[in-house]
């Protein structure tokens, strides 16, 4: 850990310009008018079609292969499918000498549909609500912080009614791979609240991803 600090502080100190790696899972704005991002891990395979909206807004349709809980914890399904609708909202931009920060907060509502168990039928929905940080701390690097609150309620098929509320911290790195490429590295974790059927529980819930977005060729 001592290493990595250290590593990151010499990038900052070292950087010449404010403008860090193009964002997906951060809180900087599009620079492109279209961007993709594949990514898979845990709990979750995923692809997203983001696009550059109106004023301070950026908007995506993503569709997501769901091989464990959900939300980080509690929901967990032996396979489903699950479409959503991320929408981010830039909020605020601080310019340092040597690094930028960008602040924004992210709604998600997502619909997940599939088997808990053996021949067990399951539906979850999701309202997600995410405050993402990125610090551009050099040109080719972005360090992503925030918070992030999956809220999924469903329905198990001889179970009834259950619900997940994790409370997740989030950290990764972005990295500018190339003109039109950015792999990164997410992970998310907290504590996470299950309740139904009367019971109520506490777990650890986290969820962790590597993937890349890519520019469209027809973005600018």
């Amino acid at each position: 850990m001592k290493f990595v600090i250290t590593f990151l502080l010499a990038l900052a100190l070292a950087s010449t310009t404010l403008a860090g790696p193009q964002s997906t899972i951060g809180g900087a704005r599009l620079d492109s008018d279209m961007a993709h991002q594949v990514r898979s891990g845990w709990p979750s395979t995923s692809y997203e079609w983001w696009n550059k909206g109106k004023r301070s807004l950026d908007w995506a349709l993503g569709g997501e292969l769901v091989y464990g809980p959900w939300s980080g914890a509690w929901d967990d399904p032996r396979i489903a499918f699950a479409l959503y609708a991320p929408l981010r909202f830039h909020l605020w931009n601080r310019k340092r000498p040597a690094s930028k920060t960008d602040l924004g907060i992210r709604f998600t509502p997502g619909l997940m549909a599939g088997s808990a168990a053996r021949k067990t039928a399951t539906v979850v929905a999701r309202a997600e609500l995410a405050v993402p940080v990125t610090v551009d701390v050099n040109p080719k690097l972005s360090v992503v912080t925030g918070a992030a609150v999956p809220v999924d309620l469903g329905w198990i098929e001889g179970t009834g009614f259950t619900g997940a509320i994790p409370l997740l911290v989030r950290l990764g790195v972005e990295i500018k791979g190339g003109p039109k490429v950015a792999p990164f590295i997410l992970m998310e974790v907290g504590p996470g609240f299950g309740f139904g059927q009367g019971s109520f529980d506490v777990g650890l819930a986290a969820r962790l991803w590597a993937g890349t977005t890519f520019w469209s060729i027809r973005g600018k």
